[in-house]
């Protein structure tokens, strides 16, 4: 896996992303450092002294700065992270930024603020670091594309609500938990219910302050969780999904099933590495590095909760269950289980079945007695996330045979039918999230979404987050883009390749006449956006090393279901379903284009959104669902992405665009198109 892992990671940032530093961004010293913003991911390398706010302004990262970078209105405010990271090649603490001014120290006294806080304004780079922009420090939010879909889930939730009438206590009679309990068997039958010690605390005063009324949530008819005066009838759940980049939460009314609120948020252990394998390290590699991950997303969980709940006009107490699913390594680090046996063969996780706990067990605060259901594992690197897809779309119950892909940082896919279902996972790394790409970013305000390229004239159109129109409708002091996030990207890449900008190896054509190819320091590169039209000022490319990393994640991909389609002895796909927030805005003609995914009818291709997230929802609200789960996660075959001869072999293959021998006749007559444009 480590092998694997490594020919999806890309070359580091290109030198032709300092090629043409703002005028402000100069230095006495020829010294220059590097620099890395998270969660947006954007880096490059800056000169001696440039303060972080500046480096922000050149990289494209919003930070609010009101009063213009005079210290005055404490909003730029940045937190340094220390330690090693060897996916970006630095060692990043606090000494690498000038010492505190007065200002920032009176400030810090004042507001008891943490110690690793500074004002970007103020703080000047003098080597190598990486800093968290906090989200009330964003100029531009972070876009987490995770909708819930519209689908109808049948209701059975493993949570119920049971109404009492109880007579007041006698002298010598039974204890209040005794009573509840012989009223819970004589009227609905249940003998063997225990009481949650949280449920215990609350039950003498409640009945007490009802006159006896009280209504008991009871979770798998065994267990009560939590005493409510009175006749109640609104059991609220949460379904979560945990994605390496990114979060979504989905508050349910559990008896009808109804969707409350939906939440999402940027994963936080991003700053610590970019993909599941870099976490693996610094859990590993770092004093106290797996409880950091841990605390990281479980404050995230709960930022989440109060978001949905805010929503929704309720109160966090208000949730009794939850269900998360996530891949292997986010499951582990939720936990606070050690990561690193997935990270060495064989790959094997600590715990693979269902867990089901007290979520105030990992410090997840919704009321004291909610129980936590976390979705079984497949294998290794094929998690709770992919359990939950299963679910959702629903493979093991079709008689065609299902590509299913679940693009991320750590792409998982599934294949089969009714009769055997194969899954396997590629490592694709950040690249197709627009990380570690030369002007990538992740989806935010001002990142190009949408690429198109004139052939003949290689002139470009894109589309910006945040603008409804291609650029070329806009005044171009008005596009303000600032980098290029994960579907950009791709287009970007199948665009140069249909226009003839990109050879079928992925190398820039020969012969190219445009003033959008340039060529610096042996680097080749086509400009996207010009400089009057970026928000930093200087022009956004794609560059060499940018066209090579997207090859190694989308073949990693293809090579993938490759293996599954060997492995069951089958040429044809008949139905092809992109899921995850990033498999739900790729364009299925340009992943195609690509190479990303076999050859298909593109009418047969469809994105699910964050099947993940309707997954966790359906476990959430059927507890035959949390079952049938536990039952398919020991009844899909795991493949292993081999080592030998033959996975380098198809690897290679995969490198070119979009394949170097597989034919992709759904493809052809669309590049035939483009040629034939490009000649008339």
């Amino acid at each position: 896996m480590t092998d694997h892992e490594s020919l999806a990671d890309p070359a580091q940032n290109s030198s032709l992303t300092d090629a043409k530093l703002s005028p402000s961004l100069t230095s006495h010293s020829n010294q220059t450092y590097k620099v890395i913003f998270q969660p947006s991911g954007q880096s490059g390398n800056v000169p001696e002294g440039t303060t972080l706010l500046e480096a922000a302004r050149h990289l494209g990262v919003g930070i609010e700065a009101i009063c213009g970078g005079h210290e005055t209105c404490n909003k730029c405010t940045v937190r340094v992270e220390e330690g090693k990271f060897p996916k970006h090649n630095i060692h990043s603490i606090a000494s690498h930024l000038t010492p505190m001014s007065s200002r920032e120290q009176r400030f810090q006294q004042k507001q008891n603020s943490p110690t690793d806080s500074r004002f970007s304004c103020s703080a000047r780079v003098i080597g190598d670091i990486l800093v968290t922009v906090p989200e009330e420090s964003q100029a531009q939010k972070q876009v987490v594309l995770k909708a819930a879909s519209g689908r109808t889930i049948e209701t059975d939730p493993i949570i119920r609500l049971y109404y009492l009438e109880l007579d007041p206590p006698e002298q010598g009679g039974a204890g209040d938990w005794e009573r509840a309990l012989a009223e819970l068997e004589e009227r609905f039958g249940l003998d063997k219910v225990e009481f949650d010690y949280a449920a215990l605390k609350e039950l003498s005063d409640t009945l007490r302050h009802s006159d006896g009324a009280i209504t008991l949530t009871v979770w798998d008819d065994r267990l009560v969780t939590r005493v409510q005066a009175g006749y109640q009838e609104q059991p609220i759940g949460l379904a979560v999904d945990v994605g390496s980049t990114t979060l979504a939460g989905y508050l349910c009314d559990l008896r009808t099933g109804e969707l409350l609120a939906t939440a999402s948020a940027m994963n936080p252990q991003v700053t610590y590495g970019d993909d599941i394998m870099s976490r693996i390290s610094y859990a590993n590699e770092h004093k106290s590095g797996r409880e950091r991950l841990h605390r990281a997303i479980i404050r995230a969980l709960n930022k989440l909760a109060e978001d949905a709940v805010e929503q929704a006009v309720l109160s966090i107490r208000d949730i009794v269950d939850m269900t998360i699913v996530g891949n292997s390594v986010m499951h582990h680090l939720i936990l606070n289980l050690n990561p690193k046996p997935l990270g060495e063969a064989p790959f094997v996780p600590i715990v693979e079945s269902p867990v089901d706990i007290r979520a105030a067990d990992l410090r997840i605060k919704l009321h004291p007695g909610a129980r936590l259901h976390i979705l079984p594992l497949e294998a290794g690197f094929v998690g709770a996330d992919n359990v939950a897809v299963i679910l959702s779309e629903q493979p093991h119950c079709q008689e065609e045979n299902m590509l299913i892909i679940d693009v991320g940082t750590n792409g998982e896919l599934l294949l089969g039918n009714r009769d055997r279902l194969l899954c396997t996972s590629s490592p694709t790394g950040p690249a197709l999230e627009g990380a570690q790409i030369t002007h990538g970013m992740r989806a935010a305000q001002g990142a190009i979404e949408r690429v198109r390229i004139e052939p003949g004239t290689l002139d470009v159109r894109f589309k910006v987050i945040g603008h409804d129109h291609w650029n070329n409708e806009l005044a171009p002091d008005t596009v303000q883009a600032r980098g290029i996030c994960g579907s950009g990207i791709i287009e970007a890449v199948a665009e140069m390749f249909a226009a003839g900008i990109l050879q079928k190896n992925g190398r820039f054509a020969k012969t190219l006449d445009s003033h959008r190819y340039i060529r610096e320091e042996n680097v080749d590169a086509f400009v996207l956006a010009e400089a009057e039209q970026t928000a930093g000022g200087s022009p956004i490319i794609v560059s060499q090393q940018d066209v090579r990393a997207i090859q190694l994640a989308k073949a990693a991909l293809y090579v993938g279901a490759q293996l599954l389609m060997r492995e069951l002895e089958i040429e044809h796909i008949d139905h092809i379903v992109l899921a995850g927030a990033f498999g739900s805005v790729i364009d299925p003609q340009y992943a195609m284009m690509l190479g990303m995914i076999p050859d298909c009818e593109l009418e047969r291709v469809h994105s699910a959104g964050n099947a993940a997230g309707d997954g966790a929802r359906i476990a959430l609200l059927n507890k035959k669902q949390r079952a049938e789960a536990a039952r398919v996660a020991r009844w899909v075959e795991h493949v292993d992405q081999p080592m030998e001869d033959d996975f380098q072999s198809f690897f290679m293959a995969a490198l070119s665009l979009p394949h170097s021998s597989h034919p992709f006749p759904h493809i052809e007559s669309i590049l035939d198109a483009r040629r034939r444009n490009k000649t008339t």
